[in-house]
C-alpha cells in the first residue's frame, strides 16, 4: 500500500483507521478549497464567527450570508457569501491561510472527512481533484483527527439542533412559513435578537425559567443557543421542552 491509500479495504473509513493527509502553505493548491463554494453555515457556526468578530449575529448575516428558504426541507438555510469578484474567495481567507481558523465552520474543520450516515460511526475521505495534500505528511487515524479538530463537541450541538429539522412536521411542504418561519430564523441564526427576547420582553411571564438556568444563559452563549433550539420545539411543536406558567 502507497501512502495515498488509505488503511481500510473498504470505500469508508471507521474510527480506527488512518490516512495520510498535509495542507500547508507551501502546496500549489492551498486555499483553492477556499474558493466559489456553497459554504453551509450551522447555528452553532455562527455563534463561534460573529463572537470571533466581535459583531451582532444580526449584523453578520447581513454582512456575511446570504439566507435560502429550500421548499424541499422546509426551514431556512444560510451559506457564507463568497468574494464579490474573479477569485469568489470566502472573505475569511488569506494568502497565509484561514483568518478564523480557530472558529471555522464545522464543515471546513472536519474536511477531509465526511460522516456517512448510518448506525455505526464511518467516514469517507473527500479527495478533491485539484488537492495535493493526500497521500504525504504523517499518518492520522480518524479518531485523532476528530479529537484534534474538536469535532465532538460541534456535532454534540448540531444534533441537538437536527431534534427540530429532522422533525416529523419538516416533511410537510410549506410548514415554516410567516411567524413560524421568523421563530426557526431567529432561534437558529440570530443569538443576538433571541437574548433580547427572553431579556426584554415578557418571555419569563410565559415561562417558568430555573434561575440556575437563567444564569447560565446570560452567562454562555452556547448554553444560550440551546437554550434556543428548547423554546423552538415548545413553540414550533407544542412540546414540553420549556414550562409554562
Amino acid at each position: 500500500m502507497t501512502k495515498e491509500t488509505i488503511k481500510s479495504t473498504s470505500d469508508t473509513l471507521k474510527t480506527g483507521d488512518s490516512f495520510h493527509f498535509n495542507c500547508r502553505k507551501e502546496l500549489a493548491c492551498f486555499n483553492r478549497c477556499c474558493r466559489d463554494i456553497n459554504l453551509y453555515l450551522t447555528p452553532y457556526d455562527i455563534l463561534r464567527i460573529k463572537k470571533r468578530l466581535t459583531m451582532h449575529s444580526a449584523e453578520f448575516l447581513r454582512t456575511y450570508t446570504i439566507p435560502l428558504f429550500p421548499e424541499e426541507i422546509g426551514h431556512p438555510v444560510i451559506v457564507l457569501k463568497m468574494i464579490p469578484d474573479e477569485t469568489k474567495n470566502c472573505p475569511f481567507v488569506s494568502d497565509d491561510g484561514c483568518l478564523i481558523y480557530e472558529d471555522r465552520p464545522w464543515s471546513c474543520r472536519s474536511f477531509p472527512l465526511e460522516p456517512v450516515p448510518g448506525a455505526e460511526p464511518e467516514f469517507s475521505l473527500v479527495k478533491r481533484d485539484f488537492c495535493l495534500g493526500f497521500g504525504m505528511g504523517k499518518e492520522h487515524s480518524v479518531k485523532k483527527w476528530r479529537d484534534t479538530q474538536n469535532i465532538a463537541f460541534y456535532e454534540e450541538i448540531n444534533d441537538e439542533w437536527k431534534e427540530i429539522t429532522h422533525h416529523n412536521h419538516f416533511p410537510s411542504k410549506n410548514f415554516l412559513e410567516g411567524k413560524a418561519r421568523d421563530i426557526f430564523f431567529i432561534g437558529s441564526y440570530n443569538i443576538d435578537e433571541f437574548r433580547d427576547i427572553v431579556s426584554k420582553s415578557d418571555f419569563l411571564k410565559y415561562y417558568d425559567v430555573d434561575k440556575k438556568v437563567l444564569k447560565k444563559i446570560k452567562s454562555n452563549e452556547t448554553e444560550l443557543l440551546r437554550f434556543a433550539f428548547k423554546w423552538m420545539r415548545t413553540v414550533l411543536f407544542g412540546e414540553a421542552t420549556l414550562k409554562r406558567k
